[in-house]
This record gives structure tokens, C-alpha cells and sequence, in this order.
């Protein structure tokens, strides 16, 4: 029973002695350049996926606002068509004023919103294939990702 104690003891006294040497025998490992380059165009890649994303977001609030704002207007145009009274002048003007309402947020719809909406999905497609094409299935070693997060700078997309 008294040889049963020393076994922890005697454990780590072996775990110690054998551990640390062991690290100490292997030098860092410095990826290849060209690896930390594709990791770090792949990280530059994923940034501009999320800032294009973030862009879509806005347009897409934008764009929907716009949509709501000419059906809204439209609505109105139609509600109050058939209770215009054509032979008051004041009436037939404030319709008009509704008219010219309905146009302009029928034209910032059409001419504004929508391209930009489209241009942005457009804008986030190509930057996503572009994260595809060069990234998708790829792996890198875990020292390529650390050397291409170290002073990361990615160029304006």
C-alpha cells in the first residue's frame, strides 16, 4: 500500500520532466509567404463581404421606405379621386398638389431607389463570387491566418 502513494507523485515528476523539452525542441513554423498572402486576400475578401452587406442593408431600408411612401400616396390618390369636386377650383388644385406628390415619389422610386437598391445587390453578388472563387474550399494553417491577421490592411473595395 505504501508504493500506491508515490504514483501521483512519481507521475508528475515524469509529466514535467518530459513535457517541457519537448516544446523546446521545435522551431516556430513560419508559413509560406504566398499562403499568408491568399489567407490575407481571403481575410480582406470576408471584410468587404460584410461592408457590401451592411451597404445592401441600408439600400434595401431605403428602397423599402421609397416603395411604401408612392403605394401609400397612390392610395391616397385613389381614395380621394372619386370625391374631387370638379367644379371647386380649391379642391381640383389640392388634388393636383396630390397628383404632383404621387409623380415625385413615383419617379424617386423608379429612377432613385430601385437602381441603388439594384446596384448594391449587384455590388454584394460580385464581391461574394469574388469570395467564392478565390477562397471557397481553401484552407490555410492555422500560422498562415495568425501571420495574415498581424497588421492586416485591406484595400478599399
Amino acid at each position: 500500500m505504501a508504493s500506491l502513494r508515490f504514483l501521483p507523485v512519481l507521475g508528475l515528476a515524469f509529466g514535467s520532466a518530459f513535457a517541457a523539452p519537448a516544446f523546446a525542441q521545435y522551431a516556430p513554423v513560419q508559413p509560406a509567404e504566398a499562403e499568408v498572402a491568399a489567407a490575407r486576400n481571403c481575410l480582406c475578401l470576408e471584410q468587404a463581404v460584410e461592408s457590401r452587406k451592411f451597404e445592401l442593408d441600408v439600400r434595401n431600408g431605403i428602397f423599402e421606405k421609397a416603395r411604401a411612401d408612392m403605394l401609400a400616396v397612390e392610395a391616397e390618390v385613389a381614395q380621394r379621386r372619386p370625391a374631387v369636386n370638379v367644379d371647386d377650383s380649391n379642391q381640383v388644385d389640392a388634388f393636383r398638389s396630390l397628383l404632383a406628390r404621387a409623380d415625385a415619389a413615383r419617379a424617386h422610386y423608379e429612377f432613385t431607389a430601385v437602381p441603388d437598391q439594384q446596384r448594391a445587390v449587384g455590388e454584394y453578388n460580385a464581391v461574394v463570387e469574388q469570395l467564392n472563387a478565390s477562397c471557397k474550399g481553401r484552407s490555410f494553417s492555422t500560422y498562415a491566418w495568425t501571420a495574415a491577421r498581424q497588421n492586416l490592411t485591406c484595400p478599399r473595395n
